[in-house]
């Protein structure tokens, strides 16, 4: 579903004429990878994740950001800026609280997170970091942002 979302995206972006980031390719997931490893011990991020990051590296769209991968990773530079996975983790980190979040998104109102503890995702308001929503997986926290950013 959020695949159809990002080529939604894409058109939409085209008739502006701009492009998405190109996914990332396998050296650059890769290194990513053993960066995520270095930091939380473990590869924590979902699958999901990182197949989205193969589809594009990166969404920045009607006040929704996902976060794409860190410059220092890619080969190359990406089409557009968009805010990076640390970056935006190493920002973030001061709203966390007793709880361990990892950041795969934000938008004017909603931060899109992991949590680490409850090993669930959520949807936390902006700034109050009050939870409002819960979701099963990955996708389906993805599906639920971009709907929100294309309606």
């Amino acid at each position: 579903m959020w695949r159809e979302q990002v080529s939604q995206i894409s058109k939409i972006r085209e008739k502006r004429n701009r492009k998405l980031n190109l996914p990332t390719n396998e050296n650059e997931l890769s290194r990513f990878r053993k960066s995520v490893v270095e930091k939380f011990g473990e590869d924590v991020l979902p699958q999901q994740y990182y197949e989205y990051l193969q589809t594009v590296n990166g969404i920045e769209f009607n006040g929704l950001i996902i976060y794409g991968i860190d410059q220092f990773f890619l080969d190359s530079k990406p089409i557009n800026h968009v805010d990076s996975f640390f970056d935006a983790n190493e920002t973030w980190e001061s709203i966390k609280d007793e709880d361990e979040l990892i950041f795969f998104g934000d938008s004017d109102i909603a931060w899109y997170c992991y949590n680490i503890s409850k090993k669930s995702f959520v949807e936390l308001d902006k700034p109050s970091g009050e939870l409002m929503e819960n979701f099963c997986n990955f996708d389906t926290m993805l599906e639920s942002a971009f709907s929100s950013a294309l309606s």
